[in-house]
């Protein structure tokens, strides 16, 4: 018989493919591993028979699904006005707290491909009025009319310990930050990812005016102007000492009269940093350009103070598709840097590449792993 820890990674591997795992729960040693995955996340059909069916299903004699929940999903909120009407969605959501009696494990709540704009609010009202018992929030892919519906929509949780956001937009800014409320300080908060100029900004300016600054862990923004980057620089300021996960992206302009950047990010506040993602650093054939470029990813290495480093990903856009642009960076000042910094957790330094169909991928690979032979156990080079 193998080690039961053989089986967990097994389950692990497949945690996404609900055929395979399927098909390996027909194994008793498997079992377990696979229903974790299967059944770690409930979605709730917010309609009333839909609502009964999963109350006796969690009733039976027969359920094998309680222990194994740890997520309760609302998905596509939208669609369920539409279809059940708000008189059945109330319904069902009366039926909430008993299910979730049910559930002695579910400590995640995510809210998901909602637009908030045709949802009543006496229905937003009503399902978050239940949902007191979570102190894990994940809001992904919404939208809502004002900035300061979704501020009160995060407040209403009075136990919030983590929240995650996804791909939020609002239409309007609504009234002033100043007159929204306050998370708690203990919040630990993870940006996955932000779609608009305007959104950074007012998120910004509401995270600015918590005393003391919310512990942000994870932050993604790609900004598309320079006032974008402004605000971006100002907001990473703020968050950098409590910053674990950074993906940023932001224009590069260049001075050619001082020889300089401008709009470089400065990180020398991120001490707990242990992943960098920089996307959308761009190569070009002007060879002055390039110049100014090629000690940029050693500079951004060398601001980091955190020895807590533990993966480094660098984004490398090539439009004239031709791999020599590599040869601009300074290849010999970033391996300095890993060497000098003594990064001890570094498991991984990723190359992604971004180029025309003549690149080649295997003669920039075998460039780069020529470039830094001390760091070859951690190198990895892909084309996205």
């Amino acid at each position: 018989m193998l080690p039961a820890e053989i089986f967990d990674a097994i389950g692990d591997f497949l945690y996404n493919d609900e055929h395979s795992l399927l098909a390996c729960s027909l194994c008793r040693p498997l079992l377990p591993s696979t229903r974790y995955h299967l059944f770690s996340e409930l979605f709730m059909q917010l309609r009333t028979k839909k609502m009964a069916s999963l109350a006796n299903i969690l009733r039976s004699t027969c359920n094998t699904i309680s222990p194994y929940v740890q997520r309760v999903v609302f998905d596509d909120l939208t669609r369920w006005v539409f279809v059940a009407g708000v008189s059945d969605i109330e319904n069902a959501i009366r039926k909430m707290p008993r299910i979730l009696s049910m559930l002695p494990h579910a400590e995640y709540v995510r809210i998901s491909n909602t637009d908030f704009e045709h949802v009543p609010q006496e229905i937003i009202r009503c399902l978050v009025s239940y949902f007191h018992s979570f102190a894990n929030v994940e809001l992904h892919t919404l939208h809502f009319y004002r900035f300061s519906e979704f501020a009160d929509l995060v407040c209403s949780f009075p136990t919030l310990e983590r929240v995650e956001l996804k791909q939020l937009t609002w239409t309007h800014s609504g009234r002033g930050v100043s007159n929204l409320g306050r998370v708690s300080s203990h919040v630990e908060w993870h940006v996955l990812e932000l779609k608009r100029g305007e959104n950074l900004r007012e998120l910004a300016e509401w995270l600015g005016v918590h005393n003391p600054t919310p512990i942000i862990r994870s932050f993604c923004y790609s900004a598309a102007s320079q006032s974008e980057v402004y605000q971006l620089g100002n907001l990473l300021r703020r968050i950098a000492p409590s910053l674990r996960y950074l993906q940023i992206s932001f224009p590069v302009s260049a001075d050619y009269e001082r020889d300089t950047l401008h709009n470089f990010i400065d990180l020398q506040e991120c001490t707990a940093l242990r992943s960098l993602q920089y996307k959308h650093i761009l190569l070009v054939p002007d060879h002055a350009m390039n110049t100014m470029i090629s000690l940029w990813v050693s500079q951004i290495l060398s601001q980091i103070p955190s020895d807590s480093l533990e993966d480094v990903v660098f984004e490398l856009m090539l439009p004239s598709g031709d791999e020599t642009c590599l040869k601009e960076l300074d290849w010999s000042g970033i391996s300095s840097v890993f060497s000098r910094k003594e990064f001890r957790y570094l498991r991984s330094i990723h190359f992604n590449m971004n180029a025309g169909t003549t690149f080649s991928c295997a003669h920039a690979a075998n460039y780069i792993f020529d470039r830094m032979p001390s760091f070859r156990h951690a190198l990895r080079v892909q084309m996205v």
